[in-house]
């Protein structure tokens, strides 16, 4: 909830202005504030002097992972300040906005937010990963960062929002990581990844951001009691050099669901979430099974104490790795593409396209540097040749096909090529009429 905190009548004004925008605000005199209305928000915003705001708010401050968001606007509405950006930083985003509704001046003092830098405390909770930093305060960690020091970028998975705002916003001073490249002492290592130990050289301070990615499949005996059974789990995955902090789904079949060594799992990874899968009979073999649903192994089946076993799967979109995408091109114009198709199209390295029935425009999303070529006047083999050529590299190929490609049958041919070579794929639909 959100309190509009008013100090004077002009004050009263501007507040049912807010009020009229920000519905899930409610309004309250200064004179009525109180420890809760304090504790029980999760955005205060005051409007009067930043005095009176700062002598009301400090007797209950305590950490800004847990405060709420403040910010005071100047009584004639003309600026609009952070104060205490709480809730990991979500104050200045409230800045914003509430100086937008009134036309004031917002004033931010965050430097990572003025410099254009990547907040770092507000990436895992913006992107969904969980977060970790070795061998530093985050606040040091931080200083560091927006100081302009070396700074190394290492990306273990494809894709997504998160990596994908990471590769087109990198500030100069950011160094993508390279193995046979020497690190620069006092180096600060920033990751996403799943991998437990993402690099083997060893970096001053890291912040390890870590992906839903990951897909534990499990069975056991029945009335498995739990016990040390989810500290050799975690052991286990950090001896594969997985981390646990990526696990998205822990997956099994009804016949082991309500097992206390499942639900003791689920507490011990609060950030994962249950998947129960059908499989014909509750097949023996159920812990490959159900990970495999999501993508290939990365760590085939394990037997713990000989109740249990387990095995890891990595999200097949996500994996490093040459990869075709089919993009269906939709009814044809091209503002009618869907988003991801158009981020595909964004990412590719290599985009191929049907130029008798697909908009040369939508091949404008290109990046720079991506090839683009028409297969009119290409057989099968030469197209499968020019994919394995990319694809060997590691890199990304959007075939980017009219309508929706699973109704197409170029989608039909090519599929099959591609499993024959033992090459993934996805699909992403097209936008029907």
């Amino acid at each position: 909830m959100v309190q509009i905190i008013y100090v004077t009548d002009a004050g009263r004004a501007i507040a049912q202005r807010l009020l009229a925008e920000i519905p899930e605000a409610h309004l309250l005199p200064a004179k009525a504030f109180a420890s809760n209305t304090f504790s029980r928000n999760e955005a205060l915003i005051f409007i009067g002097p930043m005095g009176i705001c700062l002598r009301t708010i400090a007797p209950f401050m305590k950490s800004k992972k847990t405060d709420p968001d403040v910010i005071c606007v100047d009584s004639a509405g003309n600026y609009v300040i952070s104060v205490l950006s709480g809730r990991i930083g979500g104050a200045n985003k409230l800045t914003r906005r509430v100086a937008r509704i009134l036309g004031s001046v917002p004033v931010i003092t965050t430097e990572s937010d003025n410099e254009g830098f990547w907040g770092l405390d507000t990436l895992a909770p913006h992107f969904g990963w969980q977060e970790e930093h070795r061998d530093g305060r985050m606040n040091h960690i931080i200083f560091h960062f927006v100081s302009g020091r070396p700074t190394v970028m290492k990306l273990d998975v494809r894709g997504g929002r998160g990596v994908d705002y990471l590769k087109r916003s990198k500030p100069a001073h950011v160094a993508l990581y390279d193995a046979e490249a020497e690190v620069e002492e006092e180096s600060l290592l920033l990751a996403v990844s799943p991998f437990w130990n993402p690099t083997v050289q060893k970096f001053s301070k890291s912040v390890l951001y870590r992906p839903p990615v990951l897909h534990l499949g499990i069975e056991c005996v029945r009335e498995c009691p739990a016990g040390e059974l989810p500290r050799k789990i975690r052991d286990l995955l950090h001896q594969h050099n997985l981390s646990e902090k990526s696990v998205a789904t822990i997956d099994t079949t009804a016949k082991y669901a309500e097992e206390m060594l499942v639900q003791s799992l689920l507490m011990a990874f609060p950030w994962a979430k249950l998947s129960v899968h059908e499989t014909e009979g509750d097949a023996a073999n159920a812990c490959e099974t159900c990970a495999t649903t999501y993508g290939p192994l990365l760590m085939e089946k394990q037997d713990i104490d000989d109740v249990c076993s387990v095995s890891i799967s990595i999200t097949r979109e996500a994996q490093l790795g040459g990869h075709v995408e089919f993009v269906g091109a939709g009814p044809g114009d091209p503002d009618l593409v869907s988003v991801r198709g158009m981020q595909f199209l964004q990412q590719a390295d290599i985009i191929l396209y049907t130029s008798d029935t697909v908009s040369e425009r939508l091949t404008h999303y290109a990046k720079k540097g991506c090839t683009v070529r028409s297969t009119e006047s290409m057989k099968q083999e030469d197209i499968l040749q020019l994919m394995q050529e990319y694809y060997k590299k590691g890199l990304q190929i959007v075939r980017l096909i009219a309508g929706d490609p699973a109704q197409n049958p170029i989608y039909a041919a090519e599929k099959t090529m591609l499993e024959n070579e033992n090459m993934r794929y996805h699909v992403t639909p097209g936008i029907k009429e």
